[in-house]
């Protein structure tokens, strides 16, 4: 975001923060959303760390754009310096609303990316072919179809040259974008700075994609093994560097004797979908791996122990964010004195129970415990 003239966040966040904790403003804000004829939704809140809050908070208020600056520029404070004079004078810039329409366009492509990776199954298999595909995808945007497809790897086209990138007119800014600079007819000067943000935007991140993501990984590259309905095309060779790393005391011989009676199966003996519906992938191999011979033995002993390793390997550190988010539900202004053990203990009940809580049942043994821990505790600190 550092591309942009525009302090998006700082214009979201000053936004969300006018109207917080003023029942007031927000009632007098009805008003211009009903002059506006926009619905009466309330503006959401964006927080920095929490960056897939910025896509909604971006569309929220594209939603109840002409409320916001009829509001802004009819506030008592508009003239006085201060945070409702930063937000007049952003909201009156006629480059904010289509770098928004921009913003709003390209930011699902990469927060669909992020959460198909904060899912809690299984898809570490999946994380080359994806980055590979948002690259791809990205690139597409602003670089001509004919030099993505001339390369092999898309890492060597040439990106950051001006001829190697669309012009103005083509470049990829969204059909509202479009729509907006066909309707307003900008200063030349600020639609050309628009563009230049664009292609800053772009190349920013493809930039920051190449340094930071694992394309050349071989770990990543060999996890292809774990795709079953590409079995029978795959040779021994990564399954075998897979099992020298993660699980280095299997038997290898026995290890080729299974993958290659897996590539045998058919794809009939494998559950891919369950209802119509695909399966997740470690359902998959669940179903694969408790197979038995027809003298009632495990058909694939030394492979399960690989793909048990290879499947628990995380593709992301979602589930350290959901832990560090619980512990900011249970440490509550009202519950701040918790010492560690209880915050553990709390957590260690969430975590470890995927039933609903409305649906737990409390056993007498349980709430006699429950009592006596009370009762001691009382003692000691009442």
């Amino acid at each position: 975001m550092k591309q942009w003239s525009l302090p998006v966040d700082d214009l979201l966040i000053d936004i969300c923060f006018h109207f917080d904790r003023s029942a007031k403003r927000r009632k007098l804000f009805q008003e211009f959303q009903e002059f506006a004829n926009v619905e009466e939704f309330e503006i959401l809140k964006h927080c920095q760390t929490r960056w897939l809050s910025l896509l909604r908070v971006i569309e929220r208020v594209l939603h109840q754009y002409p409320a916001l600056a009829a509001y802004f520029a009819s506030h008592e404070d508009g003239e006085k310096p201060g945070r409702v004079k930063r937000v007049v004078d952003r909201l009156a810039a006629p480059t904010t609303k289509l770098t928004l329409l921009f913003l709003g366009f390209i930011l699902p492509v990469l927060m669909d990316f992020n959460k198909l990776f904060q899912a809690d199954e299984t898809k570490v298999g999946a994380l080359l072919p994806e980055m590979d595909r948002l690259l791809r995808k990205l690139m597409v945007k602003f670089v001509p179809l004919r030099l993505i497809r001339g390369q092999q790897d898309p890492r060597t086209v040439e990106f950051t040259l001006l001829d190697n990138q669309h012009p103005d007119d083509t470049i990829a800014i969204g059909m509202p974008a479009r729509a907006y600079l066909a309707a307003e007819e900008l200063d030349p000067t600020q639609t050309a700075k628009f563009f230049r943000e664009v292609r800053a935007f772009y190349t920013a991140v493809i930039g920051k994609m190449l340094a930071k993501f694992p394309f050349d990984c071989e770990v990543l590259k060999d996890l292809v093994v774990m795709d079953l309905a590409k079995r029978e095309d795959l040779t021994y060779a990564p399954l075998l560097r897979l099992a020298a790393r993660f699980a280095p005391d299997v038997d290898q011989e026995a290890l080729k004797d299974e993958f290659e009676d897996l590539q045998l199966m058919e794809d009939a003996s494998i559950s891919f979908k369950v209802d119509g519906r695909p399966q997740r992938l470690d359902a998959i191999w669940g179903g694969v791996l408790s197979q038995k011979t027809a003298l009632g033995v495990t058909r694939f002993p030394t492979l399960g122990r690989v793909m048990t390793a290879l499947l628990s390997l995380l593709h992301s550190n979602a589930d350290c964010e959901r832990a560090f988010s619980m512990v900011r539900k249970v440490h509550t202004e009202c519950r701040k004195s918790l010492c560690a053990d209880t915050i553990t203990a709390f957590l260690q009940c969430k975590i470890n129970f995927d039933i609903n809580c409305c649906e737990f049942d409390v056993t007498p043994a349980m709430l006699r415990g429950a009592k006596h821990a009370t009762a001691e505790y009382n003692k000691e600190h009442v």
